[in-house]
């Protein structure tokens, strides 16, 4: 009876330790898992071992930012396409996954992070004002993540982990003043939307004006989704400018110009001198936009071959009711330029494709472009537009060779 019971108080005893040790193991193992989750996770996945690519492209269908990012999008499926359809890229080929954020920078970030995190991208290309790339940016850097950015900023604080193809305040001012001030006339009225890179841009354009023997008559701003100008317009006209400098963007220059055309401002008087209507806005503007200039990297009347062949190829396979403009042909030549890089590199790795991306030569529809070898930014041809009767672009003005990136 002793020795019975002895055994079983020792079995009783053994299973207890047995269990406790495989309890220790899970925890230990458990722990481990979850630091290597945990590292997994604020790093991006180089996607070297898959056969594909993965690509976010996190641009807007909807919202107050769509007039621009529609054809964006659009030119980034349509370029992602044409390199896979021509074997991708050493012999991968490209897997997108489209995000829309809505035009809201909040909604930007939790997309972006989703993108890293669920969909193990390697790179996202696309977000749109200075906003949502400024929301995006803590993103890409906290993952090690690359953005390729296609849209025209401040060129404020440039991040290592992001690629620019689109022009910066120096690249339009520095051509667009000048012309105006020769052409129109020296009394200047300033218009932005209220956020960094109309602030900034014409922040950076009045410390020009001395130089060129022209005046600031008047400064205002809008917060963006502004329909009603009426109060603006009116500060104008009182002013009495020879020209109105805009940097109002995005739908919000659909009211701007309609507004000023609705209260008196004749645009061949006091024409309006954008640094960021396209030819989406016209479109969108009509006649009231007829007489006012623009300022930027890409026309889609440029006329040459390769950017005839790309407006069509655009028309084929998305029809007429969005337009080509700078930022969709900026978006275009970006996914080819991460593309080249990757290539160039071997390697999706974030350091890797911006160092291949350094000095990088681009063929393009707007022209022969290249990588700046130090700050991430492209040198672009410059053009500047006058808009017509038919709405479309009458390019006046281009620059001498390309133009270089100047940032802060």
């Amino acid at each position: 009876m002793i020795c019975t019971k002895y055994s079983a108080g020792m079995e009783t005893y053994m299973r207890k330790k047995l269990l406790s040790l495989v309890l220790a193991a899970a925890m230990v193992f458990g722990m481990t898992g979850c630091d290597s989750a945990i590292s997994s996770e604020s790093k991006s996945d180089s996607g070297d071992k898959s056969d594909t690519i993965k690509v976010g492209v996190l641009l807007s269908t909807t919202g107050d930012f769509s007039i621009s990012e529609t054809p964006m999008k659009n030119c980034a499926q349509m370029a992602i396409d044409e390199i896979n359809e021509k074997g991708g890229i050493n012999g991968k080929k490209i897997k997108a996954i489209y995000s829309d954020y809505g035009s809201d920078p909040s909604m930007a970030a939790e997309k972006a992070q989703e993108l890293i995190l669920n969909d193990k991208v390697c790179a996202i290309v696309g977000t749109n004002s200075t906003s949502t790339r400024l929301s995006v940016e803590p993103i890409i850097e906290k993952y090690d993540n690359l953005l390729v950015y296609n849209t025209f900023y401040e060129g404020e604080k440039p991040s290592d982990n992001v690629l620019y193809t689109n022009t910066v305040p120096s690249q339009q001012v520095d051509g667009f003043l000048p012309y105006i001030t020769k052409n129109i006339g020296k009394k200047i009225f300033f218009v932005g939307s209220d956020y960094e890179f109309p602030k900034n841009t014409i922040s950076y354009a009045k410390k020009k004006l001395k130089d060129l023997g022209a005046e600031c008559v008047g400064e205002e701003y809008a917060p963006s989704g502004t329909t009603d100008f009426a109060s603006i317009v009116n500060k104008i006209k009182s002013a009495k400018p020879d020209v109105i400098f805009s940097a109002v963007a995005g739908n919000d220059s659909v009211s701007f110009y309609s507004d000023c055309s609705q209260y008196g401002i004749d645009m061949k008087k006091t024409p309006i001198c954008s640094v960021a209507c396209h030819e989406g806005t016209v479109k969108g503007i009509g006649k009231a936009a007829v007489g006012t200039y623009s300022c930027f990297n890409y026309f889609n009347v440029l006329g040459t071959t390769e950017s005839d062949e790309f407006v069509k190829k655009y028309k084929e396979k998305y029809g007429t009711d969005t337009t080509v403009n700078n930022g969709a042909e900026s978006t275009y030549t970006g996914v080819y330029m991460l593309a080249d890089a990757i290539e160039k590199a071997g390697s999706t790795k974030p350091a890797d494709i911006v160092k291949a991306a350094a000095g990088m030569e681009i063929s393009c529809p707007a022209g022969k472009i290249k990588m700046d070898e130090k700050n991430h930014h492209a040198w672009l041809p410059i053009y500047i537009g006058k808009v017509n009767k038919d709405l479309t672009f009458d390019i006046v003005s281009k620059s001498d060779g390309l133009v270089e990136p100047v940032t802060d």
